[in-house]
């Protein structure tokens, strides 16, 4: 049997080394431009780069700065699109304003329409849970006229909302299309 002190450092081990941003071989093969491409295309902030030298530091390797930044600025160019950006809004991730001035407009007016779709579609998620809760509510023999009234006027406006919810989300995708075609 594993004995507590054990299991700690085993937990402790496995969370340094998910806070480390790059493997041993990544530090030492020593390429940081494609580095700096790589997380520039997954649009991370530049200070992404110092926690790569504290990481690398812990190997004895020392990052090269002008090559991460150059890689950098070639893996933003992939990222700052307006497909991208509806991409990342749509998947409900956070924009951490990295993308230059001359592509900052384009990659936000995608976000921000992949961001209305992803609430518009966990606000439907969330009325069909109150839908079904108002449901199950209503098979309960024991409750009143009164809240089963309630509940069956709960379940009209939901059906209701739901209907003009979907109707929206309808055209937002519609111009979310449109988004990605014009890419094309």
């Amino acid at each position: 049997m594993l004995r507590k002190s054990t299991i700690l450092m085993i937990g402790l081990s496995a969370a340094l080394s998910a806070c480390t941003t790059l493997s041993r071989e990544e530090c030492s093969s020593g390429d940081w431009r494609k580095i700096g491409v790589q997380d520039g295309s997954d649009g991370r902030p530049a200070e992404r780069f110092n926690r790569h030298v504290k990481a690398c530091g812990r190997e004895g390797t020392a990052p090269d700065r002008e090559l991460y930044l150059a890689g950098r600025q070639k893996g933003l160019a992939t990222y700052c699109t307006s497909v991208r950006g509806y991409r990342e809004g749509a998947l409900g991730q956070k924009y951490y304003g990295v993308c230059p001035p001359q592509s900052e407009g384009q990659f936000q007016t995608g976000f921000k329409l992949g961001d209305s779709i992803y609430r518009l579609e966990a606000q439907i998620s969330d009325m069909n849970d109150a839908f079904f809760a108002a449901s199950q509510g209503l098979q309960n023999k024991s409750i009143s006229d009164s809240e089963r009234t309630r509940l069956s006027q709960e379940q009209t406006r939901l059906q209701a909302e739901e209907v003009r919810l979907n109707e929206e989300l309808k055209r937002l995708r519609a111009q979310a299309d449109a988004l990605v075609a014009a890419a094309r």
